[in-house]
């Protein structure tokens, strides 16, 4: 997964060990260039939040280095850093006593941005994600659809203009037609705006849909990396092919029905 320029994300043998000795991340690599989107797909427990986590450091690497944008992340301040990446979540994590409009502008606001441009950028975001600001602005959460919610999650992530956005189960709350719209809207807005993508996700029929490349992770390590394709075609072992097994169910279902 490398690129011919330097990569937007470079992660060299991480690990991460928990007190007594539990090892939820063991010595993973991986490259991630610019408008690429990786999806980490594995059952629970994998390891795959938790490195998710350790890119912004929301957890602190026990060995190994992250280098974002060429700069290792260690020696970033943590706060700093955080307000140079996207962070999407399950549920959204709006601020529940902020508006719509104060929720998408914190970003801008904490950035020292003047009043103004950040009111512009609210209302450029807001329509980016398809919501009409004079519509939802003044609106608090708790008054959206969930649907709504996860379009202000994804508008806040983007507003500070961040070369990487980091995505932890970001659709796993949604029914499935909300979803699928937003699963689609989510592809055309990275192939606009250009910046590279990290998600996480249990479904590995998501990770399919999603991904340029995914990396399966057991046990804290990588298993498999490749696009969709390579991994439908060539799983490395009965791990692997058995995470397929529900997407190839579903791909047979339809096919009948076609027929």
């Amino acid at each position: 997964m490398s690129s011919a320029t330097s990569p937007v994300l470079d992660i060299r043998a991480v690990r991460k060990t928990y007190h007594g000795g539990v090892e939820a991340v063991r010595g993973v690599s991986l490259e991630l260039a610019a408008g690429q989107l990786l999806v980490l797909a594995g059952a629970s427990g994998c390891g795959k939040t938790t490195l998710l986590k350790m890119i912004n450091r929301l957890e602190e690497p026990s060995g190994g280095s992250i280098l974002f944008g060429g700069e290792d992340v260690s020696d970033l301040d943590g706060v700093a850093l955080r307000r140079r990446i996207g962070w999407v979540m399950q549920g959204d994590g709006l601020f529940p006593h902020m508006s719509v409009r104060r929720n998408v502008g914190l970003i801008p606001r904490l950035a020292g941005q003047d009043p103004a441009r950040v009111e512009l950028r609210v209302r450029e975001m807001l329509e980016l994600v398809r919501l009409d600001p004079s519509e939802y602005g003044d609106r608090m959460p708790a008054e959206l659809s969930g649907g709504q919610r996860q379009r202000v999650g994804f508008a806040r992530a983007l507003a500070g203009s961040p070369e990487l956005v980091l995505m932890d189960e970001p659709f796993s709350a949604l029914d499935p037609i909300t979803r699928d719209a937003l699963q689609q809207d989510f592809k055309t807005l990275q192939a606009e705006l250009g910046f590279a993508a990290v998600m996480v996700t249990h479904d590995m029929a998501e990770a399919l849909i999603m991904a340029q490349d995914v990396a399966v992770m057991r046990a804290g390590q990588i298993v498999q990396t490749g696009s969709p394709k390579a991994l439908m075609s060539a799983p490395a072992d009965d791990y692997v092919a058995g995470l397929l097994d529900t997407p190839r169910r579903q791909m047979r279902a339809i096919a009948e029905l076609a027929g």
